[in-house]
């Protein structure tokens, strides 16, 4: 082989590892991830908001969540002092749904706070140095709740199990914070 053609059959074979490369990355992006080594299969969620007394009941299916379901979702877990609402990470349902589903639990998930406005979590800044200035509530990343039929301290074990995001337990206050940011637990 001379020595042009060597350098163009690597500088094709180069060519060819890198689009092997990307198309890879692209697939593993574009591939919903499976739920703890199972496929995700729809799950009925139930929630009552301990704020508002709404209720929502829907069939969740991360995979396909419809636009109807994603206002239904983003609404129902809006600010209860101000009315505002904004895009709820749906990363949150799913890990209700492995809870739910890790303890053979149907019960009620009784929402204590969803999405939270700058302007509410200033207040609550200023009433208690629990709650973070940067607190992923503001960005529709947390929710504190706790379900009917499990103890909260159930609830707590399992979500610290799957390693999906920050846990918080607050006996006194018999919830439980979940986040889909980095993980850790207190």
């Amino acid at each position: 082989m001379t020595n042009q053609r060597s350098s163009e059959f690597r500088l094709s074979r180069r060519s060819l590892l890198i689009a092997a490369a990307q198309l890879s990355v692209a697939a593993l992006i574009t591939l919903p991830l499976p739920a703890q080594g199972a496929a995700f299969t729809k799950h009925p969620l139930c929630f009552f908001h301990t704020h508002t007394e709404e209720t929502l009941e829907i069939e969740f299916n991360p995979g396909s969540c419809s636009s109807k379901t994603l206002r239904r979702i983003n609404h129902f877990l809006r600010d209860h002092r101000t009315g505002e609402s904004h895009p709820i990470d749906l990363r949150l349902l799913e890990t209700l749904c492995h809870v739910q589903r890790r303890a053979g639990s149907s019960g009620t998930i009784e929402v204590i706070s969803g999405y939270r406005s700058p302007r509410t979590n200033a207040m609550l800044r200023q009433k208690s140095n629990g709650v973070a200035q940067k607190s992923l509530h503001l960005q529709g990343q947390a929710l504190d709740v706790r379900i009917t039929d499990l103890k909260t301290s159930r609830l707590r074990d399992i979500a610290r199990s799957l390693r999906r995001g920050g846990v918080g337990y607050y006996a006194d206050s018999n919830f439980v914070h979940l986040d889909t940011g980095q993980v850790r637990a207190w």
